[in-house]
């Protein structure tokens, strides 16, 4: 079993310069700009709803700022309430997205490493 030792955030590290890295994988680049397409899609989706709650409020006011439940505008209630609500969905598409796109990947890819030769990390919290 292979101990890993921790560096403190406060202690001086070595700069890394990015011309010296490797270029990425296949695989990885494929995983990075999967997720980027998805993150980028949701976001867009969000952004248009966000944004057009000035716009409704500017072309439609009698509709915007009519009173819905307990005296709250329906502008104020579309970025409140609904835009929370759409931020937890959104959330949950991507996560569900995420793993359908894992389980797809892994049966398409078996991992590279087994499961044997994985490093275990071992947390002693007698050290001080």
């Amino acid at each position: 079993m292979k101990e890993k030792e921790f560096v403190m955030t406060d202690e001086p590290c070595e700069t890394i310069d990015i011309k010296k890295l490797q270029k990425l994988d296949e695989e990885t680049r494929y995983i990075l700009r999967s997720e980027f397409r998805t993150g980028l899609s949701l976001t867009i989706i969000y952004f248009l709803f966000v944004f057009s709650v000035p716009v409704m409020n500017w072309f439609k006011p009698d509709w915007a700022f009519a009173k819905v439940f307990g005296g709250m505008s329906a502008s104020w209630f579309l970025t409140t309430i609904v835009a929370m609500v759409m931020a937890f969905i959104i959330a949950f598409v991507h996560t569900k997205l995420y793993e359908r796109w894992e389980k797809k990947v892994q049966t398409i890819t078996p991992s590279s490493r087994k499961e044997e030769e994985k490093e275990t990390v071992v947390y002693d919290a007698n050290i001080s």
